[in-house]
């Protein structure tokens, strides 16, 4: 099957997500807030969940160039429960986005494959997560592991590395997206430091910088209510992490969660009541409203006030299914740099 047949599939099915999962409705395997997360199998594919992803973010510096951001994705969505499962039918795929954004420059990649085929997939021992040429590759660990990835405008190479062990988000690793349904299982390696290369048109420039791993799977992600998400990965000066969400819900009754990360890896986590994520400039990008600019408040025994500002607020990701995606700096009570996810707008 074709890219582009592939991209339209992928589009038809988000348009009738709400619609197969009534179909298929107790079929797929949902969160479950009694699993234990265990790595290394964790880092692999997971069955008879609807989606998963394997995400990265860097943000970096070099001497030869601007401050810049990359963002690599690798998506499974499977399309049939198991027990429904015909041999010869598509019953899922894989999707990859690969973007580099600097303040004046934003370029963003996407790639299909059948979700049974050699042209993508995740293996374990040593750990690779490919499609086509791309590919994150390291040890079962992912203590250490290098990102290779490409454009028509550019190219990737970059080592990720790590001492520091995963941090299971929300309870355990499950995260909720809403107070009745909707979770995922959700483990975060925000502790990587980065080096490498990128090309941006034909001249390369050597990188360093922090990086942040995200890794989710859900059947029940989101539910018909829900329009989207905001979503935070913030890599403090002092070396402690904040990652925040913002679920947004039709009535305005928004979800909120998150986590302060400190610095040898221990968690707390953050209530609703002492999140307040407000947006204080917007911008039009492809002739929508987006907030490029916002106010958080941590409240409780934090206490702090943040004002983040995108690098390039042209990050809008013009993919199947597109969204904002792109690199922030923020100041006030704390200082530091991190990544903005923006879906539904």
């Amino acid at each position: 099957m074709n890219i582009k047949l592939l991209g339209f599939f992928f589009c038809f099915w988000l348009l009738n997500y709400n619609l197969m999962a009534n179909e298929h409705k107790n079929k797929f395997t949902v969160a479950d807030p009694s699993y234990q997360i265990t790595f290394p199998k964790d880092h692999g594919p997971h069955k008879n969940f609807r989606i998963e992803w394997w995400y990265l973010t860097a943000n970096l510096k070099s001497d030869s160039i601007d401050d810049l951001g990359i963002q690599w994705t690798l998506f499974k969505s499977t399309l049939v429960p198991r027990s429904d499962k015909k041999s010869k039918n598509l019953d899922g795929f894989w999707m990859a986005h690969s973007a580099i954004t600097t303040k004046n420059l934003h370029y963003a990649e996407e790639r299909f494959a059948r979700k049974d085929s050699t042209q993508a997939g995740v293996t374990l021992s040593p750990f690779k997560a490919w499609i086509d040429n791309w590919s994150i590759t390291g040890d079962s660990k992912l203590g250490t592991i290098q990102l290779v990835s490409s454009g028509l405008d550019f190219s990737v190479s970059l080592r990720f590395s790590t001492n520091i062990s995963p941090v299971l988000q929300g309870v355990n690793g499950f995260s909720k997206k809403s107070e009745y349904e909707g979770a995922s299982h959700y483990y975060s390696q925000p502790f990587y430091t980065v080096k490498g290369w990128v090309i941006l048109k034909g001249e390369r420039h050597i990188v360093e910088g922090v990086g942040w791993l995200d890794r989710e799977w859900s059947s029940n992600l989101l539910n018909k209510s829900q329009l989207g998400w905001d979503w935070f990965s913030l890599h403090l000066d002092n070396g402690q992490k904040i990652m925040l969400f913002k679920v947004r819900q039709n009535d305005g009754n928004d979800f909120l969660s998150g986590a302060w990360i400190k610095r040898d890896g221990s968690k707390e986590l953050l209530k609703a009541n002492e999140i307040q994520l407000e947006e204080t400039a917007y911008s039009t990008i492809k002739g929508k409203e987006i907030p490029t600019k916002w106010k958080i408040s941590l409240l409780g025994s934090n206490n702090v006030v943040i004002n983040t500002k995108a690098l390039n607020i042209d990050s809008w990701m013009e993919t199947s299914f597109p969204y904002w995606e792109g690199p922030i700096s923020f100041s006030g009570d704390l200082s530091g740099v991190g990544y903005l996810e923006m879906t539904g707008y």
